[in-house]
């Protein structure tokens, strides 16, 4: 009866230990692709900032001023908009990933519970 408590008791450390394995790495996974589009993001506004800046110290009318503000607010929308987006799929595959990860961890927990039931039947 021991030697069975603690096997089983092994046996499910080890299950826990590879689940949380998986979702460190569904972690580290998730981080470096948010990480990646924060970064993408951060260089394209600071181009396109430094870019218009340059643009509007130069302009002396203020028509052209105003306009060159305007397309550059567009710009900025633009690609806030796509970031979200991406930052949505990202998010969306990640939530995909720990359904599977919840699944498969709830099976595996079914499956033994049910093979003791019938070890326990057979008794």
């Amino acid at each position: 009866m021991q030697n069975e408590i603690l096997e089983n008791l092994t046996k499910f450390s080890q299950q826990t230990l590879e689940s949380w394995k998986k979702l460190g790495e569904a972690n580290l996974k998730l981080s470096e692709k948010l990480m990646k589009e924060q970064v993408e993001l951060t260089t394209a506004l600071v181009e396109s900032a430094t870019a218009t800046a340059e643009e509007l110290a130069q302009t002396k009318d203020v028509k052209a001023f105003t306009a060159l503000q305007a397309e550059w607010a567009q710009e900025v929308s633009k690609k806030l908009t796509d970031s979200s987006r991406s930052y949505a799929d990202i998010l969306a595959d990640a939530g995909k990933t720990y359904n599977q990860l919840f699944e498969t961890a709830l099976k595996t927990a079914g499956n033994d519970m049910a093979k003791k039931a019938d070890k326990k039947a057979a008794a």
